[in-house]
């Protein structure tokens, strides 16, 4: 609410992506632009993860707890407080979790620079929602495609 006790509009929307180690997007999602990135983890998580590569901005007590009852490696940014910065150790622990993480930043550039994608384009959670949703998608298939030109087929008459 405004000073006046108004309700305010959300213009802004922010997106989420989960992505394997290979880049494929496994889950998205999308939420007001005020909306804290922790908010989304549980929604990103799928349950089968040996490991969650994330930024700061997930960095808190709950999700080390969480991630240690789930046995997932903290693979989350350390961040420096005031008065407190980051040592030389995290800091290089920061850089060796961004080079993993830089996958999952891929699909992102993807719909800015092929998608059009650079800001959200809709009103409403749905209509964004359904727009990155087609774009995860057609990510995916250019990723595939990708993937069966290097690598070819899997060979599905092995004994078993």
């Amino acid at each position: 609410k405004d000073s006046r006790g108004n309700l305010k509009s959300t213009y802004g929307y922010s997106v989420y992506t989960g992505v394997d180690e290979d880049g494929f997007i496994q889950r998205h999602t999308v939420t007001a632009g005020n909306v804290h990135d922790s908010v989304e983890r549980d929604t990103l998580l799928l349950s089968y993860e040996t490991a969650l590569y994330a930024d700061a901005a997930y960095r808190s007590k709950e999700t080390c707890d969480k991630l240690e009852r789930f046995g997932i490696s903290d693979q989350v940014q350390r961040k420096g407080y005031r008065n407190k910065p980051l040592l030389a150790k995290g800091r290089s622990r920061n850089d060796a979790i961004a080079e993993i993480r830089a996958g999952g930043e891929r699909p992102f550039a993807t719909f800015k620079s092929r998608y059009g994608l650079a800001q959200t384009r809709f009103m409403g959670l749905t209509k964004n929602m359904t727009a990155y949703g087609i774009a995860a998608t057609a990510h995916n298939i250019r990723k595939g495609a990708n993937f069966l030109t290097l690598y070819g087929l899997l060979n599905l008459n092995y004994a078993g």
